[in-house]
């Protein structure tokens, strides 16, 4: 029998994506939501979180029982210890956001509403058993800074962003040449709402940010030379429940969380990046809807994947704290290519 079946197969299986692939989510482990005061809280006390790739744990900047951060194995949830919290102060609430870079440094901030009078205030931890130094305190642009924080890099090359949630769109960004001293930039995006930097922030490729509020997911880069900033895209993202907010981005995947402002389902979202379309809504790959339905009236949270990509932690405010792994699944024409082929063998083999 002629081969040209199968060589009709192969030649559809190298035209398609082979390797393009959508996401699903898996529960891992779940710390759900206790008390007003006790951690996870149902009082809107608890709000940031980050991995640490050296320990392989997962942070948690709380509130509950006094402000400190949790020290959470990122293997099962349970507290394996806390930070030391020595000289950390000020601002609407002293510590807020948590961050880690890739070399294990941790980096926090606090929350201000009104920065011209309160300032900013960033601290850096060298690991887990260390005591924090103030690295940024001062006016990024007046307004309210804190409730978004992402890190990226490692020693001279660690960089921190900030949003600016009320009096304007600014991006607040950090680097540094040696490690320890940071130097600050203000860069004042166009072309997006205010507060749109305020909730959900991370870093993109390069030089770019992802950013959201309640509305359009927003694609922006950013030049530290000229402190400009350009809007490229804009993004509608539907979810399971709720409206997206907090988000993390690693490696063209993004898991956004959506959070009820009333009670209502909250939700864990995630997205291949480069299939977002700037029509239409897009709508997540996979949703996973959290077992409590308590508003989380201001928006916030926090979303970090471990060191390769394949678990994500989700802090949830007033929903207690969550891990998923994150599961590559064959796209349809990865799929498609697949069975093309395998009838191209079946008929060649008659």
């Amino acid at each position: 029998m002629s081969s040209k079946p199968l060589q009709l197969a192969l030649a559809l299986c190298a035209a398609a994506p082979a390797f393009a692939q959508t996401y699903s989510l898996e529960s891992y482990w779940t710390l759900p939501p206790v008390d007003a005061s006790t951690f996870p809280d149902t009082g809107n006390l608890t709000r940031g979180g980050g991995f640490n790739p050296l320990t392989g744990n997962f942070l948690v900047a709380t509130r509950a029982g006094g402000t400190g951060v949790r020290v959470l194995s990122g293997t099962t949830g349970a507290q394996v210890g806390t930070l030391n919290m020595t000289g950390v102060s000020g601002g609407t609430f002293a510590l807020n956001m948590i961050g880690v870079a890739e070399d294990g440094a941790i980096y926090g901030a606090n929350l201000t509403t009104a920065s011209a009078t309160s300032p900013l205030r960033v601290y850096r931890w060298a690991n887990e058993s260390a005591e924090p130094t103030l690295i940024y305190s001062g006016d990024p642009g007046a307004g309210r800074f804190g409730d978004s924080f992402a890190v990226r890099g490692a020693g001279s090359s660690t960089e921190i962003i900030l949003g600016q949630g009320s009096g304007g769109s600014q991006l607040f960004h950090l680097r540094t040449s040696d490690g320890s001293s940071f130097i600050p930039t203000t860069i004042t995006v166009p072309g997006i709402a205010t507060g749109d930097l305020r909730l959900g922030l991370d870093f993109g490729e390069g030089n770019t940010i992802y950013a959201k509020q309640g509305g359009a997911l927003r694609y922006v880069s950013y030049d530290l030379t000229t402190s400009t900033a350009t809007l490229n895209s804009s993004f509608t993202l539907g979810t399971g429940g709720g409206t997206a907010g907090a988000l993390g981005v690693y490696d063209g995947v993004m898991v956004a969380y959506g959070y009820a402002p009333v009670i209502g389902p909250n939700s864990i979202n995630i997205y291949d990046v480069a299939g977002l379309l700037t029509t239409g809504t897009n709508l997540p790959a996979d949703s996973e809807l959290l077992a409590t339905t308590n508003a989380n009236s201001n928006g916030v949270g926090a979303v970090d994947f471990n060191a390769d990509g394949s678990i994500v932690y989700v802090v949830t405010p007033n929903n207690g704290v969550h891990a998923y792994r994150v599961v590559p699944e064959p796209g349809t024409w990865a799929l498609l290519g697949a069975g093309t082929l395998l009838l191209g063998w079946t008929l060649r083999r008659r």
